[in-house]
């Protein structure tokens, strides 16, 4: 199959499609099952929270300490809100972008000419 002959190389997978206004999930989550995280929040508030915290907190750091740092991240995300992605330069100040066309073009005057 080419764009040739007028035919994409996913055609033969339109059929799989949602079609338009269709849901993949249309019941959504059950009711009465929580999510993670309340059920997290729920466990933690039941039992006083500090055997809970405790073991979490010696599970995530012994393997942190062997290398898995996803553990560690995943735990606080889910308790504590996914910290903002925040680039910066080196003197901590915000840094600035500018984009600039390849081929010598300048399009400062809108002629297009150099």
């Amino acid at each position: 199959m080419s764009e040739k002959d007028g035919k994409n190389k996913a055609d033969h997978l339109k059929q799989f499609q949602w079609k338009k206004g269709q849901s993949g999930n249309p019941s959504g989550r059950p009711k009465g099952i929580p999510s993670l995280e309340a059920a997290l929040r729920h466990r933690l508030e039941e039992s006083d929270g500090g055997d809970w915290m405790r073991a979490l907190v010696e599970v995530a750091f012994k393997k942190a300490t062997k290398g898995d740092h996803r553990f560690w991240t995943s735990i606080l995300e889910r308790l504590d809100g996914k910290v903002a992605d925040r680039i910066a330069g080196a003197d901590g100040e915000g840094l600035t972008v500018i984009l600039e066309r390849a081929g010598g073009k300048d399009e400062s005057d809108g002629d297009g000419e150099t």
